[in-house]
């Protein structure tokens, strides 16, 4: 699982590179958008998955790859704001149904006898991506406020 989310995030590196060459049709450029936004899907998808692995694994082996898992999930972090400039709005909606999706749990899925101590992991994984997401919301609020008391001080200094 590691290997396959490390290609999948070279991947979505080279196609945000492609992003960034100079631009083709706009043909190319859509196809380019669906590849990345699957590209990226699977990686958060086999990012999830391998962490949940990880929480499985014995003690004695846990560490190393705990690490692995916490610098892929930075990574697809990194990654997801890099992909939101490059997707836009379309994209946003989708994934915000599947991170509303994730956050409460899929209702349809019946794949046997659910353990209280998967429950609470999926509950304490729950509630960490909704600290993230709040984070992620105060630093725009900050970026924004930043950037209005910067404009503020450019204006009060033309006007003297």
């Amino acid at each position: 699982i590691f290997r396959k989310a490390d290609k999948l995030k070279r991947d979505v590196d080279a196609c945000l590179e492609g992003f960034a060459a100079p631009k083709g049709s706009q043909g190319s450029d859509v196809a380019m958008q669906q590849r990345l936004a699957a590209l990226f899907a699977d990686l958060t998808n086999s990012t999830q998955i391998l962490r949940e692995e990880v929480s499985a694994l014995p003690e004695k082996g846990r560490a190393v790859w705990d690490r692995k898992a916490m610098r892929l999930e930075e990574d697809v972090s990194v990654l997801q704001q890099a992909v939101d400039k490059q997707l836009g709005q379309f994209y946003k909606v989708q994934r915000e149904a599947e991170n509303r999706k994730k956050l409460f749990g899929d209702k349809k899925k019946t794949d046997g006898p659910d353990d209280e101590m998967q429950g609470l992991a999926r509950e304490n994984k729950a509630l960490r991506d909704s600290a993230n997401a709040l984070d992620e919301v105060l630093e725009q609020g900050r970026s924004i406020f930043g950037n209005l008391v910067g404009q503020n001080k450019m204006l009060k200094n033309a006007r003297t």
